[in-house]
């Protein structure tokens, strides 16, 4: 039996986790990725000798809670490859703008955005052959621009790429800020990739979820009253304090932060320009955040509501509890029209974010 199914397979046994059939064949489609990126140099001959090409991308996309994660899990670790590397979108991209402005820095009179791309791509090759990208998507002009000339590199430097994504490859990047430029990275994908869609009806993240009460609606002096309790139990007799941190030369203020757990109101974390990068650097002192006071969305906040996914991806990634109240309970969430789509896998996040498993397995 292939190694990966039967990895699947315990891994299904021993968690009580149902097998699914699409499951199943995406596991085996991505056995045959994985022989094919580990064929020799004679093996590879023979290929091109018989013109059969294969592709160096494997692109996974799915809606919420279809199991692409435990997928990535299993296939990451079923690959021997030492020279590989795993990382969320967000993360990647953060790193990809810092590298950059350094190679900029140190080759100050080149003005050639290629050749900045290129000598990063360079950078990356020495480390790794291949590179599992969790959660991508493309959300701002800035990633769009620099990604098509990226991916033509590392495709060129016969890197290997795994992604998942909630998005098909012709809706990365929906209406978004000078869209017909990053045409050309669409596709670059699509004739380079396999791509399967994870299309499973169930959401398996939220089977089973207990309700205990950790979010809270209406924003009331009730409910205010039990997060003040809360608060007081999880910092047990520690001393809030509000310290700053220092993001790029940036003072930023973790609040009411004691014993590990910090306090904020909606609007200091998702009311002002703040990004991926400085809720990295948040969580990295955190491990239960409260943020109190959570709007509903609509097309008047979707800057805000922006934001809020972005915070919500990092905290669930990173395994950060939340305790939060809101205007709206999560089964009533509203949302802008732009974000209606993405703003579902948040809502199915922060179910599971409120269960007992969830606390209970971040302790």
């Amino acid at each position: 039996m292939d190694s990966l199914i039967e990895s699947y397979r315990e891994r299904c046994r021993a968690e009580s986790l149902e097998e699914n059939i699409l499951q199943l064949d995406l596991l085996k489609e991505l056995s045959k990725f994985k022989k094919e990126s580990e064929l020799n140099l004679i093996q590879k001959f023979l290929v091109l000798i018989a013109k059969t090409s294969y592709k160096k991308c494997f692109y996974i996309h799915g809606t919420v809670g279809v199991g692409k994660t435990l997928i990535m899990d299993l296939f990451f670790s079923n690959i021997k490859e030492s020279r590989k590397k795993r990382i969320h979108f967000h993360e990647f991209m953060i790193d990809t703008h810092d590298s950059l402005h350094n190679i900029r820095k140190n080759n100050s009179k080149i003005k050639d955005n290629s050749f900045l791309i290129r000598t990063y791509a360079k950078s990356l090759k020495k480390d790794f052959d291949l590179i599992f990208f969790d959660e991508f998507q493309v959300t701002n002009i800035a990633d769009a621009m620099i990604l098509g000339q990226l991916f033509i590199e590392l495709f060129d430097l016969n890197i290997k790429i795994v992604l998942t994504s909630n998005d098909k490859p012709k809706d990365l990047y929906k209406d978004g800020l000078q869209r017909e430029l990053f045409l050309p990275f669409i596709i670059l994908i699509e004739s380079n990739s396999n791509i399967f869609n994870l299309n499973i009806k169930k959401d398996y993240r939220i089977s089973g979820i207990d309700r205990d009460e950790i979010f809270f609606s209406p924003i009331s002096n009730e409910n205010y009253k039990t997060i003040n309790e809360l608060y007081k139990n999880l910092i047990d007799g520690h001393e809030p304090k509000d310290i700053k941190i220092e993001i790029k030369k940036r003072s930023f203020e973790i609040k009411k932060f004691a014993n590990n757990v910090a306090r904020f109101n909606f609007n200091e974390l998702c009311g002002q320009p703040l990004g991926s990068e400085d809720y990295l650097k948040l969580i990295q002192n955190i491990k239960t955040l409260f943020l109190e006071n959570v709007p509903a969305f609509s097309d008047d906040n979707v800057d805000k509501q922006e934001r809020f996914i972005t915070l919500i991806d990092i905290l669930y990634d990173n395994e950060v509890k939340l305790i939060m109240s809101a205007d709206k309970s999560l089964e009533n969430f509203t949302s802008s029209r732009r974000l209606d789509l993405k703003f579902k896998r948040t809502c199915s996040r922060l179910s599971e974010m409120k269960s007992q498993d969830y606390w209970r397995n971040n302790q």
